[in-house]
């Protein structure tokens, strides 16, 4: 197939951009003619031919209102209730209405199904894979680091952490938490707890005894995938991605009580943080491996196409 994938920028490299290109370059493995361009090149790239064009977000669907040259199948790579801005009540409009022409929509779990379903098109639920898949070293998580690799701000709820953390600290010497992700503290941190700023992981999970990640508002957090590529089980408000509910993960209510009883669990027992890790391993490399989102996204494309 010849599959173009249209995103309007791709400087910002974040978790979308990583995406949309890792799609790319595995549907060019699998053998398809797949390409992906920015918002610069949209004229010229849409008086080409193509079986199929995947518009990766709400702002390129409107780009492409009108095409009527080949299927668009719409990614959300978010929530998609948080593509309706509040009282943008034209584009708003606009997107609903374009949904309903498109071939087929693509979400990251199955709870965003019924919001879309609504309009229309076939709904596909599709995930990502860890970027580590295959190079990251499954080693006993034997070290007393906690991280939380995040994009600072109020929805990733940073501040559950530090606060948990720092209520079972005494109790723990040695014991840290780390933060990773670009922006800067809103408050204080307290002794044990470090701000890192943003790195290349892959060494901060192997050597990290597990992952906290108190989010409150995801898509797909892949961090939690990177995690488990690793056999780091992460202590979660939510079973984002389904690995907590086999005993890969905990999953604690949004309170400083429930959190730090969650994080005493983890940091009190190497044990059980090997066994939760190797769990969460497991599962992710069998629900989002590379093979199996691949197979899922080259079905989806032949349908639209047939």
């Amino acid at each position: 197939m010849r599959i173009a994938i249209y995103k309007d920028t791709l400087k910002n490299r974040r978790g979308a951009d990583k995406a949309v290109l890792a799609l790319t370059a595995g549907l060019c493995e699998r053998g398809h003619e797949a390409v992906v361009f920015e918002k610069e090149s949209l004229a010229d790239r849409l008086a080409d031919r193509w079986d199929v064009i995947v518009s990766s977000g709400t702002n390129e669907l409107l780009d492409l209102a009108g095409y009527v040259g080949a299927p668009i199948v719409q990614q959300f790579h978010t929530d998609p209730k948080s593509q309706f801005k509040w009282k943008r009540f034209v584009r708003n409009w606009k997107i609903r209405r374009a949904l309903r022409y498109v071939a087929a929509i693509q979400v990251l779990r199955e709870e965003f199904v019924r919001q879309v379903a609504k309009y229309g098109p076939p709904v596909a639920v599709i995930g990502n894979w860890s970027e580590w898949e295959g190079r990251a070293r499954m080693e006993p998580p034997r070290g007393q680091t906690i991280i939380y690799p995040a994009v600072w701000g109020r929805g990733k709820n940073q501040r559950l952490a530090v606060e948990s953390f720092a209520s079972v600290s005494k109790d723990f010497p040695g014991w840290s938490l780390e933060l990773y992700g670009n922006g800067t503290p809103t408050f204080p941190l307290p002794e044990g707890v470090v701000h890192k700023g943003y790195c290349d992981l892959g060494a901060v999970y192997a050597a990290c005894a597990f992952v906290a990640f108190p989010s409150l508002d995801e898509g797909f957090p892949l961090t939690l995938v990177d995690a488990a590529a690793f056999g780091r089980p992460a202590v979660t408000v939510c079973d984002w991605v389904g690995a907590a509910a086999v005993g890969g993960g905990i999953v604690a209510e949004p309170t400083v009580a429930s959190y730090s009883a969650a994080l005493r669990r983890l940091m009190s027992s190497e044990e059980q943080r090997c066994e939760m890790g190797r769990v969460a391993n497991r599962f992710c490399l069998e629900r989002y491996s590379r093979k199996a989102i691949l197979d899922k996204w080259e079905t989806l494309l032949e349908s639209v196409v047939k």
